[in-house]
């Protein structure tokens, strides 16, 4: 919720809303080009998404998924419907469509990545670790300086009993993202799990204590 919507009496959210909805849809109907109506559409469906009105956002990125003929706008529409699937943990349904916009092949590196990576989170999710570290390692690929990747790619690591692969890969996320405590989290766990595993990696410690005078800025 906005700082603006926080300010508002609670009677007056809805009308707010729906003055937004139909500015939004009013923008979207007058768009001039393809490329401007495309820019319009995430806007209406990420403001769907915040008031919980997904049925409206999904049935706008199916819509225009039927009608348009740019393969990189409905590969960046079946990726925004594999997140919504994912909000709702319907994984199966979010790897489908991750998987279709893989297919239509997006030029965008920040797309790819991303697509790669939630791929890999949900194949994780659905126990499919093998796979899942495929797709961790394309998206590492494409951008190595991110520690969302090494994060997967610690857990699709755990989830094959490779026990210290997985504690460098979340030793790498916790040191790209020292903000991050996700990483750290699955680290130690890891570690209390198997603490014999210090032995042959003695620097894992390194990823458990955060450096506060680390450059690095979060990257997820």
């Amino acid at each position: 919720m906005s700082t603006f919507e926080k300010k508002m009496p609670q009677m007056e959210a809805p009308v707010h809303e729906q003055d937004t909805e139909s500015l939004l849809l009013e923008r979207l109907k007058n768009s001039q080009s393809e490329s401007d109506y495309f820019r319009w559409l995430l806007f209406v469906v990420g403001f769907y998404r915040g008031i919980q009105k997904v049925d409206a956002a999904t049935a706008l990125l199916h819509r225009f998924i039927e009608t348009s003929n740019s393969d990189e706008q409905k590969a960046h529409c079946h990726l925004t419907l594999g997140q919504i699937a994912t909000d709702e943990q319907q994984f199966e349904a979010a790897l489908k469509h991750f998987k279709t916009a893989l297919g239509l092949n997006p030029k965008q590196k920040k797309i790819v990545y991303v697509l790669h990576n939630n791929t890999a989170y949900c194949l994780n999710m659905l126990h499919c670790y093998a796979e899942g570290e495929r797709h961790c390692r394309l998206a590492i690929e494409v951008n190595w300086t991110r520690a969302s990747g090494y994060r997967n790619l610690g857990v699709s690591l755990k989830g094959q009993t490779k026990i210290v692969e997985a504690v460098w890969a979340l030793v790498e996320a916790a040191k790209l993202d020292v903000a991050d405590e996700r990483a750290r989290l699955l680290l130690r766990k890891l570690i209390e799990d198997n603490p014999g595993v210090l032995v042959p990696c003695p620097w894992a410690m390194e990823g458990l204590t955060p450096n506060a005078n680390s450059e690095n800025t979060p990257r997820n």
